[in-house]
């Protein structure tokens, strides 16, 4: 019983860290997007 235990924790630990890694990468990519769009509509207007 022990090592089913130890087993489903450790499968749980994996996919605690899975979902962070995706949730991290998505919260980069969608804040480097609202940065180039800020970028483009406060930086880069026309003279």
């Amino acid at each position: 019983m022990n090592d089913t235990s130890q087993f489903a924790t450790a499968m749980l630990a994996l996919v605690f860290t899975g979902a962070l890694l995706v949730t991290g990468q998505l919260f980069i990519e969608q804040r480097a997007q609202r940065d180039v769009t800020y970028a483009a509509s406060h930086l880069l207007r026309p003279l």
